[in-house]
């Protein structure tokens, strides 16, 4: 691996990336591949280091990112799944429907764990040529030219200022550099907790795509991932909370079996304790803050219900990286890039931001998601276009586009209310 070996460093480069998770490390190569000097700075030392709370499902939406990493050969390698999903809510399956891209070929995402996907892509950041990785040290100040951040102040393993053109803040969900740069997160409440526990020989009975039951107030997952490892995951309304402090294995056992189609547990093998998510609200920052970019979880940790948390960190990065890399090799100001890059996360995020809050603050679905999901478990078009937005390849302007809601009507009259059609699969 690269990196600076001596004790105190004073260093200039094109850009410093704080944080090596998903976000971080995806900025720190797409910039070197263009030929950028970076300073990616981890707090971590060990490089096996993962992110723990994390359903391990990628979006589909971000694999045209992972493709220009390199990254989703090294997933494929690795053994993670190319993944796709099934829901179930009281109007029945949806059915395991992917998406088309243009020419009609299935669109798909990853699904693998973190303890394996966080060390693959950091190894491979850190031996991009002019990536200068930066493990065990954390940021203890920012350095400031009048009101724009222009360093930072590092300690640790090394120690010293670096200073470039462009700072970015990739240090996730509590991002201690936006905290340093007085940036305070706005939030929304989260009413719904959850628990999550990896097992191995998991007989499942809907296939091995992912799948997900929205059940009363509450919302169950199965995720296949590499190796035979499959992830359980239970978010149930707040109010449930004592059930799973008290034994969160059981609880979360107890809960998924008891969904319909579910699989038995009974002779799964557990991998570790049960993780437990006790307080998850709704958090935001700006994507530019004193001319300081922010990307992944430090512009936006929301609700895993949904599981957007990897693929967003991976598409943030990925639009700074295009806004700002043309500034950034011709010598020229970023402060208009960085202006690009703020607008381009406001269109694209923040009409998924305001469904995902919105939802988060009640316990069922409302009249439109009602139609929507009525009709995706009676008509094979309508599923793929719910399977669409949940991949997040359209955002919700085209999910709720007239001609979309005319057609969820039209399945609904058509079919009274009767069973999902036994042909959805079939013609999916």
């Amino acid at each position: 691996m690269q990196g600076i070996q001596q004790p105190h460093v004073n260093s200039e480069f094109d850009v410093i990336v704080v944080g090596a998770s998903l976000a971080g490390c995806t900025a720190a190569r797409l910039y070197a591949l263009q030929g950028l000097r970076l300073a990616l700075i981890e707090q971590q030392r060990e490089p096996v280091a993962f992110k723990h709370l994390c359903t391990h499902f990628i979006q589909a939406s971000a694999t045209p990112t992972l493709k220009r990493l390199g990254l989703d050969r090294l997933i494929e390698e690795a053994g993670g799944l190319r993944n796709s999903v099934d829901i179930w809510t009281r109007y029945g399956w949806t059915g395991d429907v992917p998406p088309l891209d243009a020419d009609g070929q299935p669109v798909y995402g990853y699904s693998i764990r973190r303890l394996r996907l966080d060390p693959i892509l950091r190894e491979l950041v850190a031996l991009t040529p002019g990536v200068t990785l930066l493990a065990g040290c954390s940021v203890r100040g920012l350095i400031r030219d009048a009101e724009a951040i222009t360093g930072v102040e590092i300690g640790g393993q090394h120690s010293g200022a670096l200073r470039a053109r462009l700072v970015v803040a990739g240090d996730g969900r509590n991002s201690p550099s936006a905290e340093l740069a007085g940036v305070r997160p706005k939030s929304a409440p989260n009413c719904r907790v959850g628990a999550l526990r990896a097992y191995r020989d998991v007989p499942l009975r809907r296939g091995n795509c992912s799948q997900m039951w929205f059940h009363g107030d509450d919302v169950g997952y199965v995720f296949p991932n590499e190796q035979g490892v499959t992830v359980i995951a239970y978010m149930p309304h707040s109010d449930k909370l004592p059930a799973f402090r008290a034994d969160a294995a059981a609880a979360l056992e107890a809960s998924v079996t008891a969904l319909p189609d579910a699989p038995d547990l009974s002779r799964a093998q557990p991998l570790g304790e049960p993780l437990l998510i006790k307080d998850y609200p709704n958090l935001w920052r700006p994507a530019v803050a004193r001319g300081m970019a922010l990307a992944g979880d430090a512009l936006m940790s929301v609700d895993p219900l949904w599981g957007v948390g990897c693929g967003f960190a991976f598409q943030t990065a990925h639009w700074l990286v295009d806004a700002t890399a043309p500034d950034l090799l011709a010598g020229r100001p970023v402060a208009a890039a960085l202006k690009h890059y703020a607008r381009t996360v406001a269109r694209r995020l923040g009409g998924h931001r305001f469904l995902i809050n919105d939802f988060a603050r009640r316990r069922r679905f409302n009249a439109i998601e009602r139609l929507m999901f009525s009709a995706a478990a009676k008509d094979a078009h309508m599923s793929r276009h719910l399977h669409a937005f949940g991949a997040r390849l359209i955002g919700p302007m085209g999910f709720l586009a007239p001609g979309a809601l005319l057609r969820a009507a039209w399945v609904n009259l058509r079919s009274s209310g009767g069973a999902p059609s036994a042909s959805l699969h079939a013609s999916s």
